[in-house]
């Protein structure tokens, strides 16, 4: 009886390890290089919000996790072939982060020499809002600072 469910538990494993083994693994906000066999004239990503590719130049795709899922993408030449296709798993390192709860709520922080609030799916919404918030101004000021507007002076 053992070493037949042995032997059921080992097959479970084996076909499930190539399926695996295909993916790509990539972290939350973090990007990846591919080299492609060909030149790719486009690239499709299967959900957006998970992940985003975008073709370099011609033979080098760049994956960037935006957040935790699973999607796919696929990379096709100029005659529409399919020169490259592959499942992705978007993940949250846990390196370096600490969750704090209060009471029901979390918060996430990205620690180095200092411990900095970092948004995270999941975390307190008001708190979340407020970061994303505070982001999106300073990205604000550099895309206005960049252009030479001269109205780009720190908000008051």
């Amino acid at each position: 009886m053992f070493n037949r469910i042995a032997a059921a538990f080992t097959l479970v494993l084996a076909c499930m390890a190539p399926a695996a083994a295909h993916d790509l693994d990539v972290p939350v906000e973090h990007a990846q290089v591919i080299r492609l066999p060909g030149e790719a004239s486009a690239v499709v990503v299967g959900n957006p919000s998970i992940a985003d590719a975008l073709v370099h130049d011609g033979r080098t795709l760049v994956v960037t996790g935006r957040l935790q899922g699973r999607t796919n993408v696929i990379a096709v030449d100029r005659v529409g072939r399919v020169i490259y296709s592959r499942d992705i798993v978007v993940s949250n390192p846990v390196h370096g982060q600490v969750a704090l709860f209060r009471g029901p709520n979390r918060f996430t922080l990205s620690c180095g020499d200092v411990c900095d609030d970092v948004p995270r799916t999941g975390d307190d919404v008001t708190r979340t809002d407020a970061l994303s918030d505070q982001q999106r101004d300073r990205l604000s000021v550099a895309d206005q600072a960049m252009a030479g507007d001269d109205s780009a002076a720190m908000p008051q």
